[in-house]
């Protein structure tokens, strides 16, 4: 199981191999210095949406976290990989529980995750996420609510799924006590690793554009 402070160091290590000074790092994800610190001495937890950024930010793939050394593009034909029941990489915040299934696996076009919702509530989950990419999210056990900024409120029960753009502001909540449990499968954006190992010092002018904070939605 790799807990919060065994991502934060492992980002540190990476940033710190590649000459990657903090305040390019902020440049690059649009969070604070202060915040990025915070991220790396385990102050501040770590969701897939800000996995996706720091790893794109830092030019690996998502896979590097789990791994002894940094994944980049890989061309190989006839990969596989078997996951039994409860094996992968087992990440855990406030409002989720994350089981990443087969992480060893470089550059995959989707990223399968097991995972278990906790937040109940938009005030215990925060700020809506966003993040490159689709997902689709199956509902195991338990009842799921999905927020989204330009839908109303969707309630789903074990076999129902949701298709959704994860560029649009998303929270998951749960509305069983002790914790839905789900199905995520999300793509990987090959646009992501902008920054690979021939990043300049500076970020480019594509870094600079902020992505707006999502409106959380009205109650239905």
């Amino acid at each position: 199981m790799i807990e919060q402070g065994g991502l934060g160091k492992k980002i540190k290590a990476l940033r710190t191999a590649r000459g990657i000074p903090l305040s390019v790092m902020s440049e690059r994800t649009g969070y604070s210095v202060s915040a990025l610190s915070k991220m790396e001495n385990d102050r501040l937890g770590l969701t897939y949406d800000k996995l996706t950024k720091l790893t794109g930010a830092l030019g690996v793939d998502i896979g590097s976290l789990f791994t002894e050394t940094a994944q980049t593009a890989v061309h190989a034909g006839g990969r596989r990989s078997v996951a039994r029941k409860g094996e992968g990489r087992n990440i855990q915040t406030g409002s989720y529980d994350y089981l990443y299934v087969s992480p060893e696996l470089s550059r995959k076009r989707i990223v399968p995750i097991k995972g278990r919702v906790h937040a109940a509530t938009l005030e215990e989950f925060g700020p809506l996420i966003r993040h490159d990419g689709e997902e689709w999210i199956y509902v195991l056990d338990g009842v799921l609510e999905v927020h989204s900024e330009f839908y109303e409120p969707e309630t789903l029960e074990p076999g129902d799924s949701i298709y959704i753009d994860s560029r649009m502001g998303h929270a998951y909540l749960s509305k069983t006590p002790g914790g839905t449990e789900i199905i995520a499968v999300c793509t990987e954006q090959t646009d992501n690793f902008v920054f690979g190992d021939q990043a300049a010092a500076e970020p480019s002018s594509r870094d600079a554009a902020r992505k707006p904070r999502a409106r959380k939605p009205k109650a239905g």
